[in-house]
């Protein structure tokens, strides 16, 4: 794949995943309060990157502060743009279709986030190097940087199994009701989650469609990232195993760092 490709994919790959994302996570909240605690501390402006559909963009607006949201896809920006203006919160936030590896403002920030594994998107030491150098380069001295990453759990890889969560939410806008299957397969040498979703509908007519989709994520190690945020110019750096700033450990559910 050239490099021009794999920044084509890297813009798009959520663009056909947008609304599956936002029935997915619409009302996911476990970490809104660990990043309106930290914008509270240091203050606007924010550079949130992978702002998604606003989840977590909304609610730091709803507080009084200003975000620089940077999102790859369009689709994703969208849904996104939709929720800020039905909450009037438009004026606090400024979506840029971006990717992260090749930002460059001029503006430099006090906070910068990257909510919700964005992380996990970046899969080459290329890629990672690069985004981190530039998220580096980007904060305002005595800033900070704050990411999370989910602790990859193994159980149930390459078996289809129906997501039951979604009976509370798989209802199409023509109020058809579907059912969610995922099958995911580990790639331990790439460090890789590959995920496929098959979203089945049930028709007027009786008969059944499918939509497949699919999602790659790379995890990281705990001194992965520690040398990947050393080499990208960060000096200090805390970790914590759970939203609740509790310790991180190999068998917490996730990696948050906050760096500066």
């Amino acid at each position: 794949m050239s490099a021009a490709d794999d920044k084509i994919t890297s813009l798009t790959m959520y663009d056909p995943l947008a609304n599956l994302y936002e029935c997915q996570y619409a009302h996911y909240r476990d970490d809104i309060a660990f990043y309106r605690n930290l914008a509270d501390d240091y203050g606007s402006p924010i550079l949130e990157l992978g702002a998604g559909t606003a989840r977590v963009t909304r609610a730091l607006a709803a507080a009084g502060h200003h975000i620089t949201a940077v999102e790859p896809s369009a689709n994703m920006i969208a849904l996104g743009m939709v929720k800020l203006e039905a909450d009037n919160l438009t004026q606090n936030v400024t979506y840029l279709q971006a990717d992260a590896r090749t930002l460059q403002l001029e503006q430099r920030f006090p906070l910068i986030i990257a909510p919700f594994n964005m992380l996990m998107h970046l899969y080459t030491l290329d890629d990672q190097d690069t985004a981190l150098k530039v998220i580096h380069d980007h904060l305002e001295p005595g800033g900070r940087f704050a990411c999370d990453l989910y602790m990859p759990n193994f159980a149930a890889l390459d078996v289809l199994r129906r997501e039951p969560y979604w009976g509370d939410v798989g209802l199409s806008e023509d109020g058809l009701s579907s059912e969610l299957f995922v099958l995911q397969h580990h790639n331990p040498d790439a460090q890789l989650i590959e995920s496929r979703y098959y979203l089945d509908t049930t028709q007027p007519d009786g008969n059944l469609s499918r939509q497949v989709y699919s999602l790659s994520q790379r995890y990281y190690h705990h001194f992965e990232l520690v040398r990947a945020l050393r080499t990208a110019g960060f000096t200090s750096m805390s970790f914590y195993g759970d939203f609740d700033k509790s310790r991180f450990s190999s068998t917490s559910p996730y990696m948050i760092a906050v760096a500066n």
